[in-house]
């Protein structure tokens, strides 16, 4: 049986002054389960937070600041009076109270999800709710993803009522629904190509795939949403949802689709001279039909056999290297026109728009006959994957690639390179 604590009394600095020096703390309770603690030390005292935890039935021991001995300049944050020590040992209790149980601070009051799910979109926008405080750039999807399944499902969810429970069945039921279009519309099934061999078994479990790989994008916003709010201290933990929104696991397989040269040369040949130039650009270059909509003039260097890319998806600029052969295409493409003037334009004349590839590319790939048509990032995928087939390091790639990370590029094109792990160490273990 523990020994109950014995009561000091702490409140006048005169008292306080009385009290021999020593190393253990004096005590004074506060409250069920919270003791305010004073360590008397030569050069004054240390006010401490004793608070009991039930579930281990053990203390936590906390530095609350300074006393307000020898005559010290009181400021309130790291100099408190005996009243403020008791505010603070107070808030300290709070706060771990609602750590273990609800994870809910005090002073959110009847907040919900949905107003966490506001309050990350203003985070997101202005960027405080982002690595390295960089503003998002995917905001319409963002959105898409919080209207259509965060909202309708959480929104009215009181904070206080956030548990793993409520967040696991949630996941559950994400990855178990059909899929949704981006105005929450149910998406129509696609159909199986033609000719295509897939058995029941193999169809059912690409469906499984996708919808987990699905969920893994949605349950990433939220607990994004729910980590700010943690930073913004309106929960204080993130217990409930550190396993509970954990991502499924092999789900986003590397299936690429990338052109031959045969088919490369016939969708150029089945488009208009504005498009196809814009697709002939990302054949050479690997680039992203934003970041070719984006180059200007100025920034193609010829003699450099370069072009500086501004708009990248990770926000950082990019430079890529040009081949004798994009060399040539690029002069032909700028002549006669003025540094500011873009690149690639439409046949009009008028700049290219987000989404304007989208039906063109259809077109051009139905008119060409490949089957399964491919999207403009397949362009980006055909640059690497003839690359890695034909030799050159993943590593190489994904700096033309512009990738930040490596892992990246082996996921999507190391299996275009079977032998590339046996070529390093080919070329670099010693004869033993």
């Amino acid at each position: 049986m523990s020994r109950p604590t014995q009561e000091t009394h702490l409140q006048t600095a005169a008292a306080r002054a009385r009290l021999p020096v020593r190393t253990e703390p004096y005590y004074r309770v506060i409250s069920q389960g919270l003791t305010l603690g004073y360590r008397r030390g030569k050069r004054g005292g240390t006010w401490l937070a004793r608070i009991r935890l039930p579930d281990t039935a053990t203390y936590a021991e906390s530095k609350l600041g300074r006393a307000d001995d020898l005559n010290l300049l009181v400021d309130g944050t790291t100099t408190l009076t005996h009243d403020q020590a008791v505010r603070a040992a107070q808030d300290a209790f709070a706060h771990a109270e609602a750590k273990r149980t609800s994870g809910t601070l005090p002073g959110a009051g009847k907040k919900t999800i949905g107003d966490v799910l506001d309050l990350y979109i203003e985070g997101y926008v202005s960027g405080e709710a982002r690595p390295r405080e960089m503003p998002g750039r995917d905001l319409k999807n963002v959105t898409s993803i919080i209207t259509c399944h965060l909202r309708p499902a959480l929104g009215q969810v009181q904070l206080d009522r956030l548990n793993a429970g409520l967040l696991k069945a949630f996941k559950t039921g994400l990855a178990a629904s059909a899929p949704l279009t981006r105005s929450g519309q149910p998406a129509k099934a696609k159909p199986t190509p033609e000719g295509a061999a897939v058995s029941v078994e193999d169809a059912k479990a690409e469906r499984v795939r996708k919808r987990r790989a699905r969920t893994n994008r949605i349950i990433t916003t939220l607990r994004a949403a729910l980590n700010y709010a943690v930073k913004k201290q309106i929960l204080a933990t993130d217990v409930a949802w550190r396993s509970a929104l954990r991502a499924y696991g092999d789900v986003d397989a590397a299936t690429i689709r990338y052109l031959t040269l045969s088919e490369s040369k016939r969708l150029q040949a089945a488009v208009d001279d504005g498009f196809r130039k814009l697709i002939r650009g990302a054949l050479l270059t690997g680039c992203r039909y934003g970041s070719l909509c984006s180059l200007k003039v100025y920034d193609v260097d010829l003699q450099a056999r370069s072009a500086n890319v501004r708009k990248t998806k990770n926000g950082k600029p990019h430079t890529i290297r040009l081949t004798k052969e994009g060399c040539v295409f690029m002069e032909s493409t700028i002549k006669g026109k003025a540094r500011h003037d873009f690149v690639f334009v439409k046949t009009s004349g008028d700049p290219w728009k987000p989404s304007d590839q989208q039906r063109r590319m259809q077109a051009g790939c139905k008119a060409a006959g490949i089957d399964p048509a491919i999207g403009f990032h397949g362009l980006r995928d055909t640059f690497a994957s003839h690359l890695v087939m034909a030799g050159v390091p993943l590593l190489t790639v994904s700096k033309l690639l512009g990738h930040a990370d490596i892992r990246t590029t082996e996921k999507y094109y190391a299996h275009l390179a079977p032998d590339y792990l046996h070529q390093a160490v080919d070329d670099h273990l010693p004869d033993f």
